[in-house]
């Protein structure tokens, strides 16, 4: 890729990521939780029937690398209450 063509690449990537509202941050936050902890407390019980603690571990580890996917993007959905900043000074003065 040219130098250009790979700073845009960059910044782009650098948006997708993180341009993510204050609201939607909560709510992932909230999913993610109940998400870890729901998979964490089945896979326990099936864990302690199957008297194999690694069902436990394994499964709480897909659990995180599917939240991981799916809630840390900033998809559009989480895009929707996006604050109004004020101008800076510099720029009312003008």
């Amino acid at each position: 890729m040219a130098e250009g063509q790979s700073d845009t690449f960059w910044k782009s990537l650098y948006i997708y990521f993180n341009e993510m509202d204050f609201e939607s941050q909560l709510f992932v936050k909230k999913i993610y939780k109940i998400i870890i902890l729901t998979v964490a407390i089945i896979s326990f019980i099936i864990a302690f029937f199957l008297e194999r603690f690694s069902v436990c571990v394994y499964s709480t580890i897909g659990a995180s690398v599917l939240c991981i996917l799916v809630l840390a993007p900033a998809w559009p959905m989480w895009k929707k209450n996006q604050p109004n900043w004020q101008q800076a000074n510099w720029q009312k003065q003008k």
